[in-house]
Order: C-alpha cells, then sequence, then structure tokens
C-alpha cells in the first residue's frame, strides 16, 4: 500500500489491517515522497507493530505507479501478496482470513469485488457502474475459460508471478494499467478463482474527480489491448454481436412491424436473464439503488468500448505522425 502526505489518517489506515483475525501477514506501506510528518508517524508506528514493515519513495518519477508496485514487491517476504489503496474504506476483520481460504494449489490469483463508496453525483455514480460493469465481464469470462481481471486492487496472488515475467519490463509506457498487465500475461484456465463473498469487498473512499470515468474506460481498453489474440477476438465479437444484433431485429421490426414478437422473443429473453442476473450480483454485493442504470450501462457498454477503442487509435496515430 502506498501513502503520501496522510499524517491526519495513517493512524486510521494502519489501524484497519491491525484488526484482521488472522496472523501470519505483513503490512508493506510504501511512503511516496510525503511533504508532511507521515514519514514520522509510519517510523513510530512500525517500532510498535511487527507486522508493519515501512519504505520510501523519495522523489516522484515519470512511472511512480509501477515504480512503486516494484518496491513493495521488492521487500515483501510473503509468497502471496494483496494490493490495497490508502483510500479503502472499511474493512472486515475476517477479510484475509477468508480470501486466503480461498486458495488451493491449483490457484495462482483470487479476485475479490472492489468499487467506490457511493457518494452524491453523476461522475461518482458513472464511476460505480464502470467498476461494476468490469467485475461482471471479468468473471463472465473468467467463468467461460478466458480469465482477466481489470483491477489490480483486492486481487490476491503469487509473488512470483511479478518476477517471472520480468515485472514491468516493455510495460512501462502503458499509463492506466499496472498490475493487471502482468496478471492477465499469467493467468491460465482454472486457475483463478473470482469470489462475490460481499465480506471481501473493498470500497475506496475516492473525491468526485471530472476525469476518473474517462481514465476507467482508457485503462479497460489499453488492457484489453494487451491481452491475448485469442481472448481480443472473441471480446471483440462478443461486442459486435450484441451492437450488430441489436440493430438488425430494430431495423426489421422497423420494416416488418408484423413480425415484431418472432424477431422479438430472442432479445427479451437476453434481457430478462441479464436482469436476474445483475439484480442477484447487486444484491450479493450490496450495491443498493443502481439496479436500472447498472442494466441499461451494461448494455450500452459495447458501443462505449468501440468508441473509446478508436478515439485512443486516432489520438494514438496523430501523435506518431506529429
Amino acid at each position: 500500500m502506498s501513502v503520501r502526505n496522510e499524517e491526519q489518517n495513517i493512524r486510521e489506515i494502519i489501524g484497519k489491517f491491525n484488526e484482521q483475525h488472522f496472523e501470519d501477514y505483513q503490512i508493506l506501506v510504501i511512503n511516496v515522497h510525503s511533504e508532511d510528518n507521515t514519514d514520522g508517524i509510519l517510523s513510530v508506528l512500525a517500532e510498535t507493530n511487527p507486522k508493519l514493515k515501512v519504505t520510501t519513495l523519495s522523489q516522484e518519477t515519470q512511472f511512480s505507479e509501477k515504480q512503486i508496485i516494484n518496491i513493495g514487491l521488492k521487500g515483501s517476504s510473503s509468497p502471496w501478496i494483496v494490493l490495497l489503496t490508502s483510500s479503502s474504506g472499511e474493512i472486515n476483520p475476517d477479510w484475509l482470513a477468508n480470501l486466503n481460504g480461498l486458495l488451493t494449489p491449483e490457484i495462482d490469483l483470487v479476485v475479490a469485488y472492489t468499487n467506490i463508496e457511493r457518494m452524491k453525483g453523476f461522475r461518482n455514480l458513472i464511476c460505480r457502474l464502470e467498476r461494476f460493469s468490469q467485475f461482471v465481464i471479468s468473471g463472465a469470462w473468467t467463468l467461460a475459460g478466458k480469465p482477466f481481471v481489470f483491477n489490480e486492487n483486492n486481487v490476491l496472488f503469487k509473488r512470483t508471478m511479478y518476477f517471472d515475467t520480468l515485472g514491468f519490463r516493455h510495460k512501462m509506457n502503458r499509463n492506466f494499467a499496472n498490475l493487471e498487465l502482468i496478471f492477465n500475461e499469467n493467468l491460465k484456465k482454472g486457475r483463478v478463482k473470482i469470489t462475490t463473498n460481499p465480506d471481501l469487498a473493498i470500497r475506496e473512499h475516492i473525491e468526485d474527480d471530472r476525469g476518473d470515468h474517462v481514465r476507467l474506460l482508457k485503462k479497460g481498453v489499453q488492457i484489453r489491448q494487451s491481452l491475448s489474440w485469442s481472448k481480443k477476438i472473441s471480446l471483440f465479437l462478443d461486442d459486435a454481436t450484441k451492437i450488430l444484433l441489436a440493430g438488425l431485429i430494430t431495423t426489421v421490426i422497423i420494416l416488418h412491424p408484423e413480425y415484431w414478437i418472432t424477431f422479438s422473443a430472442l432479445p427479451l429473453i437476453y434481457l430478462i436473464l441479464l436482469a436476474i442476473i445483475v439484480k442477484m450480483l447487486l444484491k450479493r454485493l450490496n450495491e443498493r439503488k443502481i439496479f436500472l442504470s447498472s442494466f441499461v450501462y451494461i448494455l450500452i457498454k459495447p458501443l462505449l468500448n468501440w468508441w473509446f477503442f478508436w478515439s485512443m487509435y486516432l489520438i494514438h496515430r496523430r501523435n506518431r505522425w506529429n
């Protein structure tokens, strides 16, 4: 976990982990160029807490996030790692025990749910919707035998996974995604466990930021582009099929309204099943009052994916020729 200028909150942040009903763990905190007394407080806490280990990144660099992760993984002594942010909210006392309880010799990675805390405002809502939809899509493809993840936080993984692939080598210029790139490069069918246990969910307290939703979408596109060709083609065909079928059925119904019952049957069944799945997941994950918005958002997600894919492609091409 990295912290910066958390003098007022650092005791509370570390205190969340001291309440865990689990013995064999270490808390590794990277102090990132703090300008207040965060470092001093961490030093005092480390003297009285044998589970706490503190290291410092003295200055910011171009690739600070990846460098922080690299420092943390090199400094850790545990074979299993889980990454959290300093903005993580309440953590269930059984979180770490339950997360470790899902491990088996066949599992390399356990994915738990992460979202942001519910606050007022449209931007907060669409960020929650995007994170939820990413979890749904990732979970669906994992169950289908093509596992990948969109989020690096609240994911329990083998430390060797990072070093066996030489860390972020050849990945430093990918600005939006970090450990997700490492995970997706290593994931194999049957070796990923995804859980909807609400006691393992983490919600982050993040202030409203105008660019958060756009960054999430760009990160999602970048992660999709980094996947194997098999997964990229599968995701492309999935999005294309949804868009083309919706357009085709709408066109046929408009041109031949007498057949609307026949052509509406299949999409209606799909919508009912999707609504049931979304409702069950939202209830399971304790996500409230976003059923309709989540349902609609998942339906328009293929269009958002294509829009941002072509936008990023055109920007990249323009920059290459400038």
